[in-house]
């Protein structure tokens, strides 16, 4: 009798154990502790069929692996299986270490290891519906577990994809979808509360030569750490997103307009903002191995006004942001309506000149000679030309920007380089004198830093079959830095064929004193805005002193640019300067004018003294 109630004790204790969790491992664990409790056994283990294999899920006591002897998986699959008996045990060193087997429907077995004693009849008999129920409470846990699973990652796609729909892929910053719905919001909340918002519109300048130059993974990059510096640079609450391309709009928090400043205005603030904005541009950011120099344009709107939309303000500042690209880097522009006939402007010109570029009849190149001390005219420089029927463009920057932008300039510039060699040819052919040294042309960033620059060169040369010692590439700071060991290769290949190489507007640009030395150029051209007002501007006198010292040192020969009057002359000239080339000596003349200059071989300088555009 004691007997019969023990085990029906034992059986209810077990029951009681297996509903202990809903979780497969934890209910697994009260189950084998109540096992361990009530029964004559050592340990239990457990085994799962994994991809048809059975594989040790879990033990107690806790050990890594306990694997059923290989010997015994055939006869367990002989009884369970074919004969579908209840139970299965095996023995081995006599009676005195047992292993039953429960089978736990489809999902596994259970092994219970009995030491000293074999179990009674009556317990194994009591443990038959005890693990059919521990079977169908396992199968319950697994399809519970496999639910969940199943939901959470629903849950996780569900977040992905909402997250995908608002957010840009590469810099995981808000995209346009997500920016005007956050516009509409505080467009309402500004008119509710009667106050002004601002939205910065942000390009970044030459963003396409590095992606010409140094491939679109560089530019992604450099898109990934623009986007983590206006995360650093703004206020927490600011909202910053990336519309596509090299484009960033940033919404001001509320708070910057809110606060107990506001009565100043929300033009200083704004103000304050683009500041810090430009000063985080002013430092390299570095995308992967390169350290770049980029720079901001930003169009800034003021809203909200009446009758104006999210989408109108989106347009005002973009129509803001192109201003200011026109006005240099690191500018910003605040919207006004006359903005829009200058952008309309600005697309009328992108559209006419890729119909002008198909033929290229309307385009022609100026030259302006070049002069020595001793007054001879030792060369020219190439300059663009557009006579465009429907509107006065004589003016380069009213169009190169335009092209520069557009990556127009790359055909532009394959032109130019040909036109070049083929008038550097009438040259050579009407026997210039040897005072005449160079036909200089310059070229872009992104054309010189394309992979077929050397065979579009080399083809030109040889279909104008001209002496390539007469030609002159003039290449700016910034085309040298995108990729020294490339920017070297290519200039040794250009010296070889006997072209010379001059560094254009040189002191503008960025480290390239560092790399100086490694080019293997001819001539360093000062920059124009050092040489204005140099009899009168110390610091200008200074820098140009110390490229003489370098141009000196590195036997290179100096060119000043856009010498305009005869003070300027003579300060050069003190400064040990023997080229110049400027509008004191000529404008840019067309290549008929040019021709009788380049022929003369003797001094034959006269002042100039209508500076005209270049």
């Amino acid at each position: 009798m004691e007997d019969a109630l023990s085990i029906i004790s034992t059986q209810h204790q077990l029951g009681m154990a297996i509903g202990m969790d809903l979780k497969l491992r934890p209910m697994l664990l009260h189950f084998s502790k109540s096992c361990l409790n009530c029964l004559d056994i050592t340990a239990i283990h457990y085994y799962f069929y994994q991809d048809e294999h059975l594989k040790h899920y879990l033990s107690l006591p806790v050990v890594e692996q306990e694997d059923i002897p290989s010997d015994e998986i055939p006869l367990l699959a002989e009884n369970f299986i074919s004969a579908a008996c209840a139970y299965h045990a095996v023995s081995a060193e006599g009676e005195k270490n047992v292993r039953y087997y429960f089978p736990l429907g489809a999902t596994g077995f259970a092994s219970l290891h009995s030491r000293q004693t074999c179990l009674d009849s009556a317990v194994l008999n009591m443990l038959l519906p005890i693990f059919q129920r521990l079977a169908i409470s396992c199968q319950a846990s697994i399809e519970h577990e496999q639910l969940l699973q199943a939901i959470d990652a629903r849950q996780k796609a569900e977040e992905l994809i909402t997250h995908q729909l608002y957010h840009d892929d590469l810099t995981s910053l808000p995209n346009r979808r997500r920016l005007m719905q956050e516009l509409e919001v505080q467009v309402e909340r500004m008119r509710e509360n009667k106050r002004q918002g601002a939205l910065l519109f942000i390009d970044l300048n030459r963003f396409k030569a590095v992606n010409d130059t140094l491939g679109h993974a560089v530019g992604d990059l450099l898109l990934q750490a623009v986007a983590n510096l206006l995360r650093t640079t703004l206020a927490s609450g600011d909202f910053v997103s990336r519309l596509s391309g090299d484009e960033f709009v940033v919404l001001l928090d509320a708070s910057h307009i809110d606060s107990k400043h506001s009565d100043c205005g929300i033009t200083p603030l704004t103000d304050r903002v683009v500041d810090k904005v430009k000063a985080a541009f002013s430092h390299p950011i570095q995308a992967g191995e390169h350290l770049l120099h980029i720079t901001p344009s930003i169009g800034i709107e003021i809203f909200p006004h009446k009758n104006v939309d999210t989408a109108k303000i989106m347009r005002n500042a973009d129509a803001a942001m192109y201003i200011a690209k026109s006005r240099g880097p690191n500018s910003a522009v605040y919207y006004h309506p006359s903005m829009c006939k200058e952008v309309e402007l600005r697309l009328e010109i992108e559209k006419e000149l890729k119909t002008a570029i198909r033929s290229a009849d309307e385009f022609t190149l100026f030259y302006q000679p070049q002069y020595a001390a001793t007054g001879e005219c030792i060369g020219a420089e190439a300059l663009l030309r557009w006579n465009t029927a429907q509107r006065n463009l004589s003016c380069p920057s009213m169009f190169i920007p335009v092209a520069e932008d557009t990556g127009l300039m790359l055909e532009l510039g394959r032109w130019v380089l040909f036109r070049a060699c083929s008038q550097l040819r009438e040259l050579q052919e009407s026997c210039v004198p040897n005072t005449f040294k160079r036909i200089s042309v310059n070229v872009s960033a992104a054309q010189f830093n394309q992979g077929n620059f050397l065979n579009d060169l080399i083809n030109a040369i040889d279909q104008t079959g001209i002496n390539p010692n007469m030609l002159c590439i003039e290449l700016t700071e910034s085309s040298l830095i995108k990729n020294v060991s490339d920017t070297v290769r290519k200039m040794g290949e250009l010296r070889k064929l006997g072209i010379q190489i001059s560094v254009d507007d040189f002191g503008t640009g960025y480290s390239s004193l560092a790399y100086l030395s490694r080019f293997p150029i001819s001539a360093l051209k000062i920059d124009q805005t050092f040489v204005r007002n140099l009899h009168e501007n110390k610091g200008n006198n200074a820098i140009v002193e110390t490229i003489m010292s370098l141009g000196d040192s590195l036997n290179l020969s100096i060119i000043a640019e856009g010498v305009e009057c005869r003070e300027e002359l003579d300060a050069l000239q003190s400064l040990g300067c023997e080229y110049y080339q400027g509008f004191l000596f000529k404008p840019p003349l067309p290549y008929d004018q040019l021709l009788p200059l380049a022929l003369q071989g003797q001094p034959t300088i006269s002042y100039s003294t209508d500076p005209s555009a270049t």
